[in-house]
């Protein structure tokens, strides 16, 4: 029988839900959604839990008009400065160098998740980035394999607990169970990555409003992971600063006119924007504005290199940078990148999910149908946080689908 699945995605600047089909067959339809300005967020995280819940329910019953469906749980994203991650082993004796069960994998991760966690904190993922099967390094599948010894090489994402309680709460008030908290550049690898960008080593770089999000892939599994404090309404912060404008009016000059590459605007091309203490709208050169936004985006793009430096992987990307995420639409972005960071960058759209709104056919939306891949893709190799005292329902440890 087909199967409906949900996913919410709570950003900074709006909130998303959407509502799928998926067939016997795993192919994802698009029966419903929703999408609203956000409220109650900053920077990722509820900072109001009441705006950030009625923002929530607006969603979802858009969502379920469309759909004509009522949604019972859901895939949530999760992001914030407050997420960290850190990468960890775990190893288990096999009796009698017997083969290897999906049982065994389960000790391994419980082995691997055994690691000193702050009271504050809690684990949101432990995804298994390599197998070592007794002296055997590098095995992605050790199901079947005969050993003595396993061992897990962990990627292991942890997040504050009270921002994880209040974004539960919030979507809980709606009367829906949680299925997983996914953090967010892992649903949009979800949507925008192809295999062989995942096998040979590439970056997915969210760029939502309020932080940039990044998630390396190597070997087929995520290696690393890294949420930065900075994202698209720091552009229109500095375009407001520097026109003299409301903030709102600076997000439309951003998305109608902004550019990351100012030589490529004529000097004459001008545009009309409010100014603080004007009656009348004032006349705005285009070039300046892509010098304002160039500035900042460059500053971004360096940070994000500084991460993959930092990480160690830099070298081991040949697919290079996959950007993604409202912000990643700014025209000029994906040509400033490749100067930045001497890779191949391009612009990833999701194009994975059936009978989906040209309007969604957008970065900006990668991460709420991510989610919908994510909760259909069923990885055995990934591991959630169980459930919470609040009473949030996640996914059980390892996915039945697992043979054993």
């Amino acid at each position: 029988m087909s199967e409906i699945i949900t996913s919410i995605d709570v950003g900074t600047t709006k909130i998303c839900t959407f509502i799928a089909e998926v067939s016997d067959e795993g192919t994802i339809s698009l029966l419903g959604a929703g999408c609203v300005r956000s409220e109650g967020l900053r920077k990722g995280v509820i900072v109001n839990v009441s705006a950030a819940t009625q923002a929530i329910t607006e969603s979802i019953e858009m969502a379920e008009h469309e759909a004509g469906v009522t949604v019972r749980s859901a895939y949530v994203g999760i992001v914030g400065a407050h997420i960290s991650s850190h990468n960890s082993t775990g190893a288990v004796a096999i009796p009698r160098g017997r083969s290897i069960t999906r049982h065994d994998i389960d000790r391994a991760l419980d082995a691997a998740r055994a690691i000193p966690v702050p009271s504050d904190r809690d684990i949101i993922h432990t995804i298994a980035r390599s197998f070592k099967v007794d002296q055997q390094e590098g095995v992605q599948e050790p199901i079947g394999m005969h050993a003595y010894r396993l061992e897990v090489d962990a990627h292991i994402i942890t997040g504050a607990t009270t921002a994880i309680n209040n974004l539960v709460k919030c979507v809980r008030s709606n009367g829906v169970a949680i299925e997983e908290l996914v953090l967010e550049p892992l649903a949009s690898g979800e949507a925008v990555l192809t295999p062989d960008e995942r096998d040979l080593g590439v970056v997915v770089v969210d760029m939502g409003g309020g932080t940039t999000d990044l998630a390396i892939y190597l070997e087929g599994s995520v290696w690393h992971t890294v949420v930065l404090d900075v994202g698209g309404d720091t552009l229109t912060r500095d375009l407001a600063m520097g026109l003299r404008t409301p903030f709102k009016t600076a997000e439309q000059v951003k998305i109608r006119y902004g550019h990351a590459q100012p030589e490529w605007i004529p000097e004459d091309d001008v545009v009309s924007a409010a100014a603080f203490g004007e009656v009348h709208s004032q006349n705005v050169s285009r070039r300046f504005i892509a010098e304002i936004l160039e500035a900042r985006s460059e500053e971004i793009l360096h940070m994000i290199l500084r991460e993959i430096r930092r990480s160690g992987y830099d070298g081991l990307l040949p697919a290079g940078v996959v950007l993604t995420g409202g912000s990643a639409q700014l025209q000029g972005l994906k040509e400033l990148g490749r100067d930045v960071f001497r890779l191949p960058v391009r612009t990833g759209i999701p194009n994975s999910i059936q009978n989906v709104p040209r309007q969604y056919q957008a970065p900006a939306f990668a991460c709420g149908l991510g989610l919908l891949l994510w909760g259909q893709r069923n990885d055995p190799y990934e591991t959630s946080m169980p459930t919470t005292p609040t009473g949030l329902r996640l996914r059980q440890w390892l996915r039945s689908l697992l043979p054993g």
